[in-house]
C-alpha cells in the first residue's frame, strides 16, 4: 500500500493510499507494470527518494529461484496526482 498526502486544485493536502499489488506483479525477478501481488514474492522492500520522483525496490525471485539482483521502477511512471486522488495511468 503507498500512503501520501496529495494536493488538490484548492491547495489542500488530503491523505490518500493506492495498493501497488493492483498494479505491480513480479514477473521472473522482474517488476511489471499492469501484473499483480509483487508482494507475495519480493524481498526488503523500500521506497526510494529520487529526483525523478519516488522508486519502489525490492529484490524479486525468479521463477527458477534464482536472482537478478535488486530490482526498482519508477512510480511516478503510472501514478499522478489528479487533483488529491492517486491515478494509476495503465499498463
Amino acid at each position: 500500500m503507498l500512503l501520501a498526502e496529495v494536493r488538490n486544485i484548492q491547495g489542500r493536502y488530503i491523505p490518500r493510499k493506492i495498493r501497488l499489488d493492483d498494479h505491480i506483479g513480479n514477473t521472473d525477478g522482474w517488476f511489471i507494470w499492469g501484473g499483480s501481488n509483487f508482494s507475495n514474492s519480493a524481498r526488503n522492500v523500500t521506497l526510494e527518494e529520487t529526483p525523478w520522483g519516488p522508486k519502489l525496490c525490492a529484490d524479486l525471485p525468479m521463477i527458477n529461484g534464482g536472482s537478478r539482483g535488486r530490482q526498482g521502477m519508477m512510480l511516478s511512471d503510472k501514478i499522478r496526482n489528479n487533483d488529491g486522488h492517486l491515478k494509476f495511468l495503465g499498463p
